[in-house]
């Protein structure tokens, strides 16, 4: 059950930001970041803890494939986007980059 809880997301989080980059609903680059490393923290979390005995690799390679059409999306909506766009921008970035920072380790753990 969880290998398919797991699965679900790596197919649902890249269709997720799919929608979110084809309808122009991130903020700032730094949203775009977030969720790309997010992203990656998925694919990379279910690269490692499914059992791909069970599961055909071919699953994977859609994941893979989903997510590789939202990087496509990214680098289209990239110029368009300002760097930092909030009202407290402090704050924004600094949350920003604990984000990033906390996906960094988490990648780092998961390779």
């Amino acid at each position: 059950m969880r290998d398919v809880i797991l699965l679900a997301l790596v197919f649902a989080y890249p269709l997720l930001a799919i929608w979110q980059l084809s309808t122009k609903r991130l903020r700032d680059r730094l949203d775009l970041l977030i969720v790309l490393a997010a992203g990656v923290l998925f694919l990379l979390f279910a690269r490692t803890t499914v059992d791909w005995q069970e599961f055909p690799p071919w699953l994977w390679l859609i994941g893979l494939g989903l997510f590789a059409v939202a990087v496509a999306l990214t680098g289209r909506a990239w110029p368009h986007l300002a760097w930092l766009s909030s009202k407290r921008p402090q704050l924004r970035a600094f949350s920003a980059t604990l984000q990033l920072v906390i996906a960094a380790a988490l990648v780092a753990v998961l390779l």
